[in-house]
């Protein structure tokens, strides 16, 4: 089997390789259900199909999906889907085994469109796991289309609420370009995971992808302990902290917005780091702006003087949530660190060797089951479907004798 490495450009130059670009055409504007069952007839029939969503993540409390764009066979269309809503016969046409769908970073894509409409995917392609695979340093799209095709996409609306309408033509144009060059991409990209003998590693990540299933987010009342720093704080910042992160959760839901829109996590770390002794009025919380200030200043005090009042009466969260598990499972844990910790030394080593990235060698999702199972056998790792045949022929006794170890 080959061992070289996957061709490199010269150092401080990204990998280019000079591709013709598509040819451009006006995109179809899809905002009924009579046009949604012509464009799902259209790509019934196709065998690949490049597709794209945008959310409305950064503006609304519970995102939804918003627009969906596909480019095929050299036309495109974009998806209003706050318009149809319904998406059912577009999801039917791109339910078989006979297309392939090419993404960019499609784990959000799939995300969505699995939570939001029931999608489900049997072939896809991603462009920037190829990429990633190929061992490219640049691995956005307009990072590669501006190396392969010199083409500058514009970032403009990146953050843009996709929920609004009407959709302005530069929104139009900037939605259709993000599939406009993945069909060109795909077969750039697919070209060069033959050429450096990584076809079996792509599959399995393409596979692992398809397989993901987006579902409803479920608030977590103990989510404050995952803010960074919160691990620090003594009982009085772990209440105060808990406190404002149940309040900023509330608020967010009543006004539709994202819960970092109502407060930003830096923010109520200052406060839950320094709480006031006593609070009466805004002015007691200076780790507040004059905006939050304005905005929130009665209600945090409010909030905040609750707060410290359940603290003198020992209302005192725990540093931890739940019980101390047991010592054997903690022993157990421990044991499956040093595993992990043993095997990421070897893969680094064996990236390092080959000249390839990480995922190469051994994608985390196997290294972590690796840890977990400690399989004595190479027969047994035909269970784990992120390894497949060719690591487990290269690597396999080298993994039994290194957790035996």
């Amino acid at each position: 089997m080959s061992e070289t490495p996957p061709e490199r450009a010269p150092e401080g130059e990204p990998n280019r390789a000079p591709l013709p670009p598509p040819s451009e055409h006006d995109a179809v504007l899809v905002e009924s259900a009579g046009a949604l069952e012509e464009l799902a007839d259209r790509l019934a029939t196709c065998e690949q199909v490049a597709l794209d969503t945008e959310a409305n993540s950064m503006h609304a409390y519970r995102e939804r999906t918003c627009i969906l764009q596909v480019t095929a066979e050299g036309s495109s269309a974009i998806v209003d889907v706050i318009a149809v809503e319904r998406l059912d016969p577009l999801r039917a046409a791109l339910d078989r085994s006979d297309v392939e769908i090419v993404l960019h970073g499609g784990d959000y894509d799939i995300t969505v469109l699995t939570r939001d409409h029931d999608f489900r995917f049997e072939r896809v392609f991603d462009t920037m796991i190829a990429a990633t695979l190929l061992g490219d340093e640049r691995v956005g799209l307009a990072s590669l289309v501006g190396d392969h095709f010199g083409h500058t996409l514009a970032k403009r609306f990146q953050r843009a609420d996709w929920a609004r309408r009407p959709l302005t033509e530069d929104q139009l144009d900037y939605l259709q370009r993000d599939t406009l060059y993945l069909p060109a991409l795909r077969a750039h990209y697919g070209d060069r995971l033959r050429q450096a003998d990584l076809e079996e590693e792509a599959a399995i990540e393409f596979r692992r992808l398809a397989r993901r299933r987006g579902s409803a987010p479920v608030f977590d009342p103990e989510g404050w302990r995952r803010i960074k720093g919160a691990g620090r704080l003594d009982g009085r910042g772990r209440a105060v902290l808990r406190a404002l992160y149940l309040w900023r959760e509330g608020q967010a839901e009543a006004r539709d917005l994202p819960p970092f829109k109502v407060l930003g996590p830096k923010t109520m770390l200052t406060i839950a780091e320094r709480p006031p002794r006593s609070v009466r009025s805004p002015r007691d919380v200076p780790a507040l702006g004059d905006r939050e200030r304005r905005r929130h200043g009665r209600a945090l005090a409010d909030v905040l003087r609750r707060a410290l009042e359940a603290i003198e009466q020992g209302d005192v969260p725990s540093k931890s949530a739940g019980e101390r598990p047991p010592p054997d499972v903690l022993k157990k844990a421990r044991a499956k660190r040093n595993r992990e910790e043993r095997i990421k030394d070897w893969r680094r080593a064996e990236a390092r060797r080959r000249g390839v990235p990480n995922a190469v060698v051994l994608p985390n999702p196997a290294l972590s089951w690796l840890a977990e199972t400690v399989p004595t056998d190479v027969a047994e790792l035909a269970a784990c479907q992120d390894i497949g045949p060719k690591r487990t022929a290269r690597y396999g006794k080298a993994w039994v004798e290194l957790l035996a170890r």
